[in-house]
């Protein structure tokens, strides 16, 4: 029995997937299944040596990964399900086990920061979407993609393990949805490195003795010019020795064989290649172990992480200096409340995203746009996150979901005004997931919570309604969904506002008779925060429930007009 469902990627089609990305711009690639590398080796830039693509893989199996290595991929992991961020990643592409394509295809949706998926998964997955998962990946791709349906996919001669099942191939587009980039405006402030390979090149300092102070900051420069000195000592000492081995002359086995020595370049061309490459590497080195402490890291959501670790190659092009390390650290720390504010839009859309019943709507205040906005707000009862189904032999909750939970306990605690809780949501899954996994009913600071691990879902019980209407506060005046402070709004729209929950049965019975299909479901395309011309109609289909459900009530929130626009801080 193949516990891995190894089906190599026959040539056509593995050509036909590169084909379907639309951004021919390989920046670095991700093939979180890659066997043997058929699917990855026919990359674009496989017979054009001017077209440099970095290709990386994981494999499950590690008996092919001499085969990988092989083809010049680097393995930068085993199980794709553990691993953690794709941030870094421009292209995913994939062709994972049939049986697991939904569960494969929508971690890669989630990991991946900015960029193109493309899967060749089985058909039925998407032809007969009965579970969660699957309905959830059909949701995306519409939403976000395409998918086209190929038959005897698997049949071609040159297919090494062939199968009649049917294939589709999904292609998945996924933007960054950050519309003010801070990092870009703490750089602008920052020193750009101005050092060359000639400056490299010149003359050579004795090391000096290294003293190590107290300041983190001040010892990783120290370190760092160190490095540096030591490299060129490095360098120097190579290129002199090749000056001295050309002056010896060829060996008796070249003379005697006819073995053409090779030639070496001159010493002042590879003394300048050869400090360029180093010094880039060492400043790599030297930002990252900035970036990944726990002085920066402390300050960032995930998502943010994920924002600095897309936008590395413009920060490693800093100098490495105290000034630009300070000046960068004191930007993110002058840019916290932008962050925070991200912080909680992250969580807000965490729980909104999937499960339209996560979320009560109201009528929102009339920004100057023709028509009226709905407003979304998170139930102060209970609400569902689904994906986080432990494997059966695990004992222990997934990176991704204990990251969500870290999430969650740092925004509730800026809520509630603390640096962290006292006892969080990340601590109760890691010292009691085996209680947790009976669907006992526990309790963390701010929340009840009972996982039900056959489903894979968390179910969240608000213990503070105060800190979940907050948190519904924020998000909607920087959405522009509720009046900014101070703005005279009529009575009954803070009325319509506050008794959201309490009519939402009746609003989704309304809008019920309107439905002429489940894909048309107005509370999922506006949840999943659609822009074009669809999410209007979802707008305008809720927003009249919601005025005939208030009439019958007696609200009325009369004619909202805006007297100045909200200026947006952060994008959703």
């Amino acid at each position: 029995m193949d516990e891995h469902q190894f089906y190599p990627t026959p040539e056509k089609l593995a050509r036909k997937a590169w084909a379907t990305f639309k951004n021919k711009e390989f920046s670095r690639v991700l093939e979180p299944s890659a066997g043997t590398g058929e699917l990855a080796k026919v990359h674009p830039g496989r017979y054009d040596s001017w077209r440099q693509i970095k290709i990386d893989c994981c494999e499950i199996d590690i008996s092919k990964h001499p085969n990988l290595k092989e083809e010049g991929f680097t393995i930068v992991g085993l199980d794709f399900m553990q691993f953690s961020s794709a941030a870094a990643y421009s292209h995913i592409l994939m062709n994972p086990p049939f049986a697991q394509g939904a569960h494969h295809v929508l971690k890669a949706w989630e990991i991946l920061f900015d960029g193109e998926v493309v899967a060749i998964i089985n058909a039925e997955t998407i032809r007969n979407p009965y579970s969660k998962e699957r309905q959830m990946l059909t949701r995306i791709i519409e939403q976000h993609g395409s998918v086209e349906f190929i038959e005897e996919a698997f049949m071609d001669p040159d297919t090494k393990r062939k199968t009649e099942v049917e294939i589709a191939l999904v292609h998945l587009v996924k933007e960054a949805n950050y519309g003010k980039d801070i990092v870009g405006i703490i750089m602008e402030d920052l020193k750009r490195d101005s050092m060359s390979d000639a400056k490299l090149a010149e003359g050579y300092r004795e090391m000096n003795e290294l003293v190590l102070p107290n300041s983190f900051i001040e010892n990783a420069v120290l370190t760092f010019n160190a490095a540096v000195r030591a490299m060129r000592e490095s360098v120097h000492a190579e290129a002199r020795a090749q000056h001295y081995s050309g002056l010896i002359g060829k060996t008796l086995t070249e003379m005697n064989g006819n073995i053409p020595a090779k030639e070496a370049a001159s010493t002042l061309d590879f003394v300048r290649t050869e400090l360029g490459n180093r010094y880039d590497k060492l400043k790599d080195q030297a930002w990252s172990n900035i970036l990944r402490s726990t002085q920066v890291l402390s300050k960032l959501s995930s998502a943010a992480q994920k924002r600095l670790e897309a936008e590395f190659e413009n920060i490693k092009h800093l100098e490495f200096s105290t000034g630009n390390i300070q000046g960068f650290l004191l930007g993110l720390v002058e840019s916290q409340g932008e962050i925070q504010l991200g912080m909680v839009c992250d969580v807000f859309d965490q729980i909104t995203r999937y499960y339209s019943d996560n979320t009560v709507y109201y009528r929102g205040w009339k920004s100057n746009d023709k028509h009226r906005t709905c407003g979304i707000r998170i139930k102060g009862t209970r609400f569902i996150l689904p994906g986080h189904r432990a494997d059966s032999w695990r004992n222990e909750p997934s990176w991704d979901s204990l990251q969500l939970l870290r999430d969650f306990d740092k925004v509730f605690a800026l809520l509630d005004g603390k640096q962290e809780p006292d006892f969080g949501l990340a601590r109760l899954f890691e010292t009691s997931f085996n209680m947790l996994r009976t669907s006992k009913r526990m309790s963390t600071d701010y929340f009840d919570v009972r996982y039900f691990k056959g489903m894979g879902t968390i179910h969240f019980y608000p213990r503070n309604v105060k800190l979940i209407d907050r948190l519904n506060r924020m998000v909607g005046r920087h959405r522009q969904w509720l009046p900014p402070e101070g703005e005279s709004v009529p009575e009954g729209f803070w009325l319509q506002y506050d008794q959201a929950e309490q009519l939402d049965k009746e609003v989704r019975a309304e809008v019920a008779k309107q439905r002429s299909s489940g894909w048309q479901d107005p509370f999922w395309r506006l949840s999943r925060g659609r822009t074009d011309g669809e999410s209007s109609g979802a707008e305008a289909s809720i927003d009249a429930a919601l005025t005939s459900v208030q009439d019958r009530h007696g609200i009325s929130i009369g004619v909202l007009e805006a007297k100045q626009q909200m200026p947006l801080l952060l994008a959703a």
